[in-house]
């Protein structure tokens, strides 16, 4: 059985079946959830590695205890999905990581588009959530976090497969999955949509296009809402 209880070791943490925690992760665990020695918990090293583990010590400042188990790509797809996400305001743009990063993606690359209001992020802050999230759901490989950069920049080294969100699009994503492979990345535009310029960027590269729905969604509930719909037809391959 996997403890419900989650905390991330950097990998240097982990030796000879023993584990330490940091004075964050171990704060946490004194404090906030108050758990005692003897206690089983999960430890998560980000790379892909997690350790069904018991307390053995706790300190001021210090958790330390054994491993029991390991299990290898706990929590991870059988898939990989890079997003490519627009910037947008700082409260909505951090819920969608937070949920992108529970529905499985496994790179976030944020684009700075013409009609994006915000042009920059707090990379430490967002990096934080995507390791509180990836705790939350007990998974066991943190996404990689790229900075900002422009479209123009992303395409220059554009995958064999890219699919973009469009308004303006006429065939639906369930439409076109037969056609989407297992490694695949997905632009999310801005709530304003693409630029003229970006559409233009966007054809040249024969990106292939998709519609949710009649109905105008905002840039985190489109971008939800495809990983959704990918996660399902995957998962039943």
């Amino acid at each position: 059985m996997i403890p419900d209880k989650a905390f991330y070791a950097h990998p240097n943490q982990i030796k000879n079946n023993k584990f330490i925690l940091d004075k964050f992760e171990s704060n946490h665990l004194i404090n906030v959830l108050r758990l005692k020695i003897n206690d089983q918990i999960l430890i998560i090293n980000g790379i892909g590695c997690a350790y069904v583990s018991l307390i053995r010590k706790i300190s001021k400042r210090i958790v330390s205890g054994e491993i029991q188990k390991k299990y290898e790509f706990l929590g991870e797809n059988q898939y990989n999905i890079t997003i490519a996400p627009a910037l947008i305001k700082r409260n909505r743009f951090e819920n969608m990581i937070e949920k992108a990063v529970e529905l499985g993606v496994k790179n976030i690359q944020p684009l700075i588009l013409d009609h994006c209001q915000i042009k920059h992020m707090n990379f430490d802050r967002i990096k934080k959530i995507v390791i509180s999230s990836a705790k939350q759901c007990k998974r066991s490989l943190f996404p990689i976090l790229s900075n900002p950069i422009t479209l123009k920049e992303y395409l220059n080294t554009q995958p064999k497969l890219t699919i973009a969100g469009s308004q303006k699009a006429k065939i639906h994503l369930t439409d076109n999955i037969t056609k989407i492979s297992k490694d695949i990345h997905v632009i999310i535009g801005p709530e304003g949509d693409f630029s003229d310029d970006e559409y233009q960027l966007l054809e040249n590269q024969n990106i292939l296009f998709y519609s949710l729905g009649a109905r105008r969604l905002r840039s985190e509930t489109a971008c939800l809402a495809t990983l959704s719909i990918l996660n399902e037809f995957f998962n039943d391959r």
